[in-house]
C-alpha cells in the first residue's frame, strides 16, 4: 500500500497536527506528542515526472497488483500492471510492469510496456536500455538501434558493436535495411568506432568486400580491437587473398605476442592449409599461456596423428585425460592408437571409457568390431544389447550398428533377420524401415528395398529421401522409368536444390532417352556436389552423345578426388577400356609399339 502511495504521488489523507490531539486522551498520547514533535522534518523527494492521480479502475488495478505482488502472485500482479499501463500510459507504472515482466521472462509483455515507458519518459536512459535489449532479443535490430542511439545521446554507453554480432542470422533483405540504418547513424556519429565496425561487418555480409576492407583499415588506425583484426582477415579471405590474410595475421601476432586469440586463429589457418609444422609451432606457443587447455592439446594431438607420430599424440591425449579436458575424445583416439598397434586389450579399455558424449556410438562400433574380429560374435552382440538396455536414448543407433556389423561381413540373412525382429516391435519406425531398405539394396534385394520404402511413404507421405531412393533405384535397375520419374519429380518439388535429387532426375531422363535435359540436370548436380557417382553419370551421358573428350576429362578430374571409386572405374572400363587407372591399348597401338611403327 505504501508503494501505491508513492505511485499516486498525491496526499489523499491529510495528516492531523499533533497540537489538535485532545488532552483528555491521556498521558500516553502526550508522550507520543512529545516524541513526534522531536523528529526533524524531512523534505519529500521531488517526483521524477509530473504527478497525476489515478482514477477509478486504474487505481483499483494498481492496488490489486501491489497486493498480489506482496503475496508472490506475480502473474496476477503483472496482468494488472499491464492493464494499468495501457490505460494510464504512465511511465512509472510502465517501468514497474516492464521490470516485473523481465523478471518473469515475459518478453512479449515487456516489449509492450517498455514502448510506453520510452514514449512517455524519453529522457530515461534505463527505459532505452531495456528497450534496446528486448528488441535485440526479438531480432528487431533496426528498432533497437534507435534506442541505442538514444542511450548515446543521453550520455550512456552505447554498444553498437552488438549489431555486428547479431546480424549474421538476418535475411539478406534485413541486412541491407540494417546497413542503411547504421550508415545513416554513422553520418551523425562519424567517429564512433563501434558503429563503424558494425557497418564494416554488414558490408562484408552483403558482399561489398572492398568497402568493408577500406573501413576495416580505417578502424585499425583508430583501435587495436582484436575483432577488427579478425574482420580484415575474413574480408581478405573472402576476396581470395588468403596469403595476404595469413601475412597480415602473422604480423599482428608478432605485434601482440601475448594475444592468445589471434595466435590460435593463425594456428588454425595453418592447420587448414595443411602447413602442419607452422600450425604446431603456433599451438605450442599458445599452450605456454595455458598448459592444460584441452582445445590446444587436442589440436596438437591431431597434428601428431597427421604426422604419424602416435607416441607424441598419445602423450597429448593422456594429458587431456589427466586434466579432465575433453576426456571422451581423448579416450576414443587412444583406443584408435592402441588398435593400430594391435593392442586390442588396451583399445577395448580405452573405448569403454569414452563416456556418454559424442564419441559413445563410434566407440561401441569399434568395441563390437574388435570382438567380432577375434571371432567373439556372441560377446559382441551381447555387448550391444547391454548398451541398448542401459542407454535407451541411443537404442536406434545401436541397432543400426549391429545390423551394419552383420552386413559388412556379408551376413545377409542374419542382418535382415535382426532388423525384422526389431522392426516388428516398432513397425512404423521410419528410420529403421529406411535403414532396412538400404541394407536390402546392398544385397540386391530390390523386393526388400521397394517394400520398405513404400512403407516409409505410407507412414510419412512427404519423405523426399524415400521418394528419391525408390525413384533412382527403379530408374537404375528396372525398366519402370515413368514410375521412377514421377517419384523423383515429387522429391524435387519438396527439395528443389538437393544435389542427389537433381542427379537422380538427370539419370532417369537419360534412361528415358532425353539426353539434352539429362545433361542439364547432371551438370547442375555436379556443380553443387563434386561427387564420383554424379561425375560417372554425367560422363556416361556425354560419352553416349559423342562428347567423349569432355566425358574423359570429367572422369579424370573425379578420379583425382576419389581415386578408389568403383563406380568411376566401372563406367570407364565399360565405355573406354579403362583398367586400374589407365586406358587399355588398342590392337593397332600394340602392333605399332611392337614393330616400331612406320611401314616396317
Amino acid at each position: 500500500m505504501l508503494a501505491i502511495v508513492g505511485l499516486v504521488g498525491c496526499a489523499t489523507v491529510p495528516e492531523s497536527p499533533v497540537s489538535e490531539i485532545s488532552p483528555s486522551e491521556g498521558d500516553t498520547l502526550n508522550v507520543i506528542e512529545v516524541d513526534i514533535a522531536k523528529k526533524p522534518k524531512v523534505a519529500p523527494e521531488p517526483p521524477e515526472y509530473p504527478v497525476a492521480p489515478f482514477q477509478g479502475d486504474s487505481l483499483y488495478q494498481l492496488l490489486v497488483a501491489e497486493v498480489a505482488g506482496f503475496r508472490s502472485d506475480y502473474e496476477l500482479a503483472l496482468q494488472n500492471y499491464l492493464t494499468a499501463t495501457l490505460e494510464t500510459q504512465d511511465p512509472g507504472v510502465a517501468a514497474r510492469a516492464t521490470r516485473l515482466a523481465l523478471y518473469l521472462k515475459k518478453d512479449d509483455v515487456a516489449l509492450q510496456t517498455v514502448s510506453i515507458w520510452t514514449e512517455n519518459d524519453p529522457s530515461n536512459i534505463d527505459a532505452h536500455r531495456h528497450a534496446a535489449d528486448l528488441l535485440l532479443r526479438a531480432g528487431s535490430l533496426e528498432d533497437a538501434i534507435i534506442h541505442m542511439e538514444a542511450i548515446k545521446n543521453l550520455g550512456g554507453l552505447a554498444k553498437f558493436d552488438v549489431f555486428a554480432y547479431r546480424s549474421a542470422s538476418l535475411s539478406a533483405d534485413q541486412k541491407v535495411s540494417l546497413l542503411e540504418a547504421i550508415s545513416e547513424m554513422v553520418s551523425r556519429h562519424p567517429s564512433d568506432d563501434q558503429l563503424l565496425f558494425s557497418k564494416a561487418v554488414l558490408l562484408e555480409q552483403t558482399g561489398q568486400l572492398e568497402e568493408a576492407l577500406a573501413l576495416a583499415d580505417r578502424l585499425l588506425g583508430m583501435t587495436d580491437n582484436v575483432n577488427v583484426v579478425i574482420l580484415k582477415m575474413t574480408v581478405l579471405g573472402a576476396l581470395g587473398r588468403t596469403e595476404d590474410a595469413k601475412t597480415f595475421l602473422g604480423q599482428k601476432v608478432e605485434e601482440q605476442p601475448d594475444n592468445r586469440r589471434l595466435r590460435l586463429i593463425l594456428a588454425r589457418m595453418y592447420f587448414e592449409q595443411r602447413q602442419l609444422e607452422a600450425a604446431k609451432e603456433q599451438y605450442g606457443e599458445a599452450l605456454k599461456f595455458s598448459p592444460n587447455d584441452g582445445d590446444v592439446l587436442f589440436a596438437l594431438a591431431l597434428i601428431a596423428l597427421e604426422q604419424k607420430d602416435d607416441l607424441l599424440a598419445r602423450k597429448y591425449f593422456e594429458k587431456m585425460v589427466r586434466w579432465d579436458q575433453r576426456p571422451g575424445e581423448a579416450h576414443y583416439y587412444l583406443g584408435g592408437i592402441a588398435e593400430r598397434q594391435s593392442n586390442k586389450v588396451e583399445a577395448l579399455k580405452a573405448y569403454q571409457q569414452v563416456g556418454t558424449g559424442y564419441e559413445f556410438l563410434p566407440a561401441q562400433a569399434r568395441i563390437a568390431s574388435i570382438l567380432v574380429g577375434d571371432g567373439r560374435w556372441e560377446e559382441a552382440r551381447k555387448h550391444l544389447a547391454r548398451m541398448r538396455a542401459s542407454m535407451p536414448e541411443h537404442q536406434q543407433q545401436l541397432i543400426m550398428i549391429e545390423a551394419q556389423l552383420l552386413a559388412d561381413r556379408g551376413l545377409e540373412q542374419e542382418a535382415l533377420s535382426f532388423l525384422d525382429e526389431v522392426i516388428a516391435l516398432d513397425p512404423t519406425n521410419v528410420d529403421l524401415l529406411y535403414f532396412r531398405a538400404m541394407t536390402g539394396q546392398r544385397f540386391d534385394r530390390l523386393d526388400v528395398l521397394e517394400q520398405d520404402l513404400r512403407r516409409v511413404l505410407s507412414v510419412d507421405p512427404d519423405n523426399a529421401d524415400a521418394m528419391n531412393a525408390l525413384g533412382y533405384t527403379l530408374a537404375d535397375l528396372t525398366d519402370r522409368h515413368e514410375e521412377a520419374l514421377e517419384l523423383i519429380q515429387r522429391a524435387l518439388t519438396l527439395r528443389p536444390d538437393e544435389p542427389a535429387f537433381i542427379d537422380s532426375m538427370g539419370w532417369v531422363l537419360y534412361r528415358l532417352g532425353d539426353y539434352e535435359n539429362a545433361v542439364t540436370y547432371l551438370r547442375r548436380a555436379l556443380s553443387l556436389f563434386k561427387n564420383d557417382e554424379v561425375a560417372a553419370h554425367l560422363g556416361e551421358v556425354l560419352w553416349v552423345m559423342g562428347s567423349e573428350d569432355e566425358a574423359t576429362l570429367i572422369w579424370q578430374e573425379a578420379l583425382e578426388l576419389a581415386p578408389d571409386s568403383e563406380i568411376l572405374k566401372s563406367v570407364m572400363q565399360r565405355l573406354m577400356g579403362f583398367v586400374d587407372g589407365a586406358v587399355e591399348s588398342t590392337d593397332e597401338e600394340v602392333v605399332e609399339e611392337t614393330t616400331g611403327g612406320g611401314d616396317s
